[in-house]
């Protein structure tokens, strides 16, 4: 699955192509045709699409696009910015989950805004997905910004526990959460 604009394009990665892109030895960008790049990844992102991301692929193939790696490719240069996706599919309320980061070399460009507009109004395009949510910390200036550029307004939300999430890490006392909801007329 491709999106594209004028600036960036978002590449759905299939199961092989997450489990290559937890690596960062270039596999993924040589079967791809984009440019190599000092692209990092940390350890603990690269352990949660193994443990969660690629599993969540495989126990739902139906709904795989709502659970994978979707790459933001720089136009310009044909490399990866930095990457996307939302943390499966919708829930009992309608809601899903977005997260995103951004290579250091590309911050600050509009890359990630762009990339949660294209990425949300796709995912609005799914009759089921009533709203979309975001986590930051409330000192992520530059995450905030770029979600209230795409219309996310703070939200008061408490995750539902999942058993999964035994090793969740993040610490709460200054989270905040963001939502973008549908709009009417889709």
């Amino acid at each position: 699955m491709l999106i594209e604009s004028g600036n960036i394009r978002l590449i759905a990665l299939t199961y092989e192509q997450v489990e290559m892109y937890r690596h960062t030895d270039y596999r993924l960008e040589d079967s791809l045709g984009l440019k190599r790049t000092a692209r990092i990844i940390a350890p603990q992102y690269s352990n949660a699409l193994g443990r969660y991301t690629l599993n969540w692929m495989k126990d739902d193939p139906e709904n795989w696009l709502f659970a994978t790696v979707w790459i933001i490719v720089e136009t310009a240069s044909n490399s990866i910015a930095g990457e996307l996706g939302f943390k499966r599919k919708a829930d009992e309320n309608g809601y899903i989950e977005i997260g995103y980061s951004v290579q250091v070399d590309y911050r600050n460009k509009g890359y990630i805004t762009e990339a949660i507009r294209l990425l949300s109004g796709w995912a609005f395009t799914h009759p089921e997905v009533k709203a979309i949510l975001a986590e930051t910390t409330d000192d992520n200036m530059h995450s905030i910004k770029a979600l209230q550029k795409n219309g996310f307004k703070r939200f008061s939300y408490s995750r539902p526990l999942d058993p999964q999430d035994t090793g969740y890490t993040h610490e709460t006392d200054n989270m905040i959460w963001h939502k973008l909801e549908k709009p009417n007329n889709r």
